[in-house]
């Protein structure tokens, strides 16, 4: 065990590898003080440290050596390279580590690249195992259901090709019925972040137009139904910041969040703000792989 401090920089502006350092690139962070834009060069650090492991590397190698570890972890990081594969890695978190706060996200990648930085470098994922303290892990979504449901057909696990408002019969291009709701919620067609769709647990889902179809941020529900959910740009900011207002929090939202915040906020003291490109969630006492949401670490 040893103490690991927490950062987050945006692409490109790592700190150097200590050996003590467990972060991520992020999309845009705030921290007491600092607000910092995507493009600026900016890395920042929380002001404690956290006693624990860590463990990087691929999913596999990961998931068999926590199966090696010899203390039972009070709290949880999980920062991935990339989103494609978290859902599956998480399952198996879960069978082997139930009811353990966690928190994290795929960490932010430049234009034209594939994965995010982490620190430990890992070719999928890195975890900090925390062993000291007594921890919390809450969860935000900034979005009101609408109280529409939508049932769906996909082509694999992230592309919907077709939509139907629940209880009629007649089945849309994803594309186009998604584009109608934007009109009719008066957004604007590239506007897919005050709006979007849930699963029945409340897990926000990005949606993004490619032809006909939907491209989705996270893995679909296998329920096959969905939720309408909307927020204005000033609630959604709004909720983001008394979110971010506790001490002593790190807080890990998403990338689409960040693009609904028209002006700086502040934080709590010493809390620590970054943005993903997907974000771990917590719902029935498990983590999920979610889009357009925040999830804070904080003392119980």
């Amino acid at each position: 065990m040893k103490p690991w401090k927490i950062s987050f920089w945006t692409p490109g502006n790592a700190p150097t590898d200590n050996g003590f350092t467990f972060g991520c690139a992020s999309h845009g962070l705030i921290s007491s003080g600092i607000w910092s834009a995507p493009e600026d060069s900016k890395a920042v650090f929380a002001a404690n440290s956290f006693q624990g492991e860590v463990i990087a590397g691929s999913h596999g190698e990961v998931l068999e050596r926590l199966r090696q570890i010899s203390f039972v972890p009070k709290a949880a990081i999980i920062i991935f390279t990339r989103g494609a594969g978290a859902e599956a890695f998480l399952k198996q978190w879960h069978a082997l580590l139930p009811l353990i706060p966690v928190v994290g996200g795929a960490a932010a990648c430049s234009l034209g690249e594939e994965g995010g930085e982490l620190l430990p470098a890992a070719e999928d994922v890195s975890v900090l195992l925390i062993s000291e303290g007594s921890w919390k892990a809450e969860t935000l979504n900034v979005h009101d259901t609408s109280g529409q449901a939508w049932e769906f057909r996909a082509s694999g696990s992230r592309i919907i090709t077709h939509l139907r408002r629940s209880g009629t019969t007649e089945w849309q291009a994803a594309a186009g019925a998604f584009r109608s709701l934007q009109i009719a919620c008066g957004r604007t067609k590239e506007d897919c972040e005050s709006i979007t769709f849930s699963d029945a647990k409340g897990r926000n889902l990005h949606c993004s137009i490619s032809g006909s179809s939907l491209h989705i941020g996270a893995d679909l529900p296998a329920e096959g139904l969905l939720i309408l959910r909307t927020v204005s740009r000033a609630a959604a900011a709004e909720k983001l910041r008394q979110f971010c207002a506790e001490s002593n929090a790190i807080v890990f939202g998403c990338a689409g969040l960040r693009t609904l915040l028209d002006e700086p906020f502040e934080v709590g003291t010493c809390t620590l703000t970054g943005f993903m490109f997907g974000e771990l969630v917590t719902f029935e006492k498990a983590p999920w792989f979610g889009n357009l949401m925040a999830t804070r670490l904080l003392a119980a």
